[in-house]
C-alpha cells in the first residue's frame, strides 16, 4: 500500500467521530444513540417553552431559526445554536435540545438552520449563517438584549468561527456590539485535510477553496476591541486530530491575532458527541459556563 493510501485511510479514521467513543462497542450505536437522544430533548423543548419556530431569515428552504423562551424578558440573554453534522447532516429541529436548560436560567435560545451540502455549496453556507447573524443582532437590538453568546458543535464550530472572522459584518450590522462570547465546541478549523476523506463526496469543496474557508487562516484581532470571550472546548475522547485542530486554532488566535479573554479546554471522559449532548441536563458544564460568564459580565 502506499504512503498516499495509508494516510488517506488514517485521516478517514480520524475524521470520524463515532469511531472515537468509548460508550458503544460500534460507531452505528454512537449515532443512532445521538439523534435519539437530540431527538427527544429538542421535543421536550419544543413542548414545554413558548416560542416561534420557522422563522425566515433568508429565501432558501434552509434558512431558518426557532427563538425559545419568547415569554422570557426583552433584555434576557440569547444563546444562539449552531450545529454540525459535516454541513451536510443534522437539522435545525433536531437542534433545539439545549433550550430547556437555559429556559430554567432566563437565556432565551435561537437555534439556527441553514442548507446542507450538496444542494449548498459550503461558501452558500457560511454566507447563510452571516445572514442568520444580522438577523439575531438585529432582534437583539430591538429586544434590548444584555448580551449575545454563540455555541456551533463541530462544523458549526467553523461556521461560527468564520463569522467571528467577518470584521465588516460585525461592524456593519445594529445589534452586533452586544455580542458577548463564543463557545467553539470540537470544532474543525483547517479544512485541507478534510479534503481526503469521504466526508468531502457531499461537501465538494474544490481544492483551492480549503485553505479561504478555513478559520486557521483568518484574522481575528478586530475581536480585541470588542473583548469578545472565546470558549475553545475539545472532548478527551474525541480523536487526536480534532483534538489537535482545537489546539492549532487556539494557538493561531494567541500568537498571530494576540487575543486575550480565551480559554482552551480538552474535556475529560467526553466525547465528540456526548460534550453537546450534556446540553440537554439541567447541570451541564457549558450551561454552567454560559451562566457564569452572564453573571460575571452582564
Amino acid at each position: 500500500m502506499s504512503t498516499t493510501i495509508m494516510d488517506a485511510v488514517d485521516l478517514e479514521t480520524e475524521y470520524t467521530p463515532s469511531r472515537w467513543s468509548q460508550r458503544f462497542s460500534t460507531p452505528q450505536e454512537v449515532l443512532q444513540n445521538h439523534v435519539k437522544l437530540v431527538t427527544a430533548a429538542s421535543e421536550l423543548a419544543t413542548n414545554n417553552i413558548p416560542h416561534k419556530i420557522e422563522i425566515e431569515y433568508g429565501s432558501t428552504p434552509g434558512q431558518k431559526l426557532d427563538i425559545f423562551g419568547t415569554d422570557l424578558p426583552k433584555d434576557a440573554p440569547i444563546l444562539v445554536f449552531i450545529h454540525g453534522g459535516y454541513w451536510q447532516e443534522l437539522s435545525r429541529d433536531l437542534s433545539r435540545y439545549p433550550a430547556l436548560p437555559l429556559y430554567r436560567c432566563k437565556v432565551k435560545t435561537i437555534v439556527v438552520g441553514y442548507d446542507l451540502c450538496p444542494l449548498a455549496t459550503l461558501a452558500e453556507i457560511i454566507h447563510q449563517i452571516q445572514n442568520a447573524a444580522r438577523f439575531v443582532f438585529e432582534y437583539a437590538e430591538n429586544m434590548g438584549s444584555r448580551g449575545v453568546y454563540f455555541a456551533g458543535h463541530s462544523a458549526g464550530a467553523h461556521l461560527v468561527a468564520k463569522l467571528l472572522a467577518n470584521s465588516d459584518l460585525l461592524d456593519s450590522t445594529i445589534g452586533s456590539d452586544r455580542l458577548q462570547a463564543a463557545f467553539l465546541i470540537s470544532g474543525v478549523y483547517d479544512l485541507r485535510e478534510l479534503l481526503h476523506t469521504s466526508v468531502n463526496d457531499a461537501v465538494q469543496l474544490p481544492t483551492e477553496w480549503a485553505k479561504p474557508l478555513s478559520p486557521l487562516f483568518d484574522c481575528y484581532s478586530h475581536l480585541h476591541t470588542r473583548k469578545v470571550r472565546l470558549y475553545i472546548i475539545a472532548g478527551q475522547n474525541d480523536s487526536p486530530r480534532f483534538k489537535k485542530q482545537s489546539r492549532e486554532f487556539y494557538e493561531h488566535l494567541l500568537d498571530v491575532c494576540l487575543i486575550q479573554n480565551m480559554y482552551l479546554e480538552i474535556k475529560d471522559d467526553f466525547d465528540h458527541f456526548d460534550i453537546v449532548e450534556c446540553l440537554s441536563n439541567d447541570n451541564n458544564y457549558l450551561k454552567n459556563l454560559l451562566v457564569h460568564d452572564i453573571r460575571k459580565h452582564l
